[in-house]
């Protein structure tokens, strides 16, 4: 016997929050209902209901690269590859971040 995870009670109210009172939060849908986003969406999609979210144009030219490209050209330094799960490339950010931080305070 399998255990579902949403009883009838908890479907009818995320309906009813997500199409009627136009709550298209996922996350702040798991946390009501004490479930993570990925439980909400998978429901939302086995309901058939489930809109994903559009992406503004601006976002979608903001690639991980595009925007690491932007931060080496502001903090004058260079980051190898766009992988920034890789602790060293995170340490040079950080290291770049905080020096420039220290040179804006000294030349106030």
């Amino acid at each position: 016997m399998s255990i579902k995870a949403w009883n009838p009670e908890q479907e009818a109210n995320l309906i009813r929050l997500y199409v009627e009172d136009d709550n298209k939060d996922v996350h702040e849908l798991a946390t009501h209902f004490g479930k993570g986003y990925r439980s909400v969406i998978s429901k939302l999609v086995q309901l058939k209901i489930y809109q994903k979210p559009e992406v503004e144009e601006d976002d979608k030219s903001q690639t991980v690269k595009v925007m690491l490209r932007e931060l080496e050209e502001l903090l004058g330094m260079d980051v190898d590859g766009t992988n920034l799960n890789k602790k060293e490339n995170l340490q040079k950010l950080l290291i770049a971040l905080k020096q420039r931080l220290e040179d804006g305070k000294t030349n106030c």
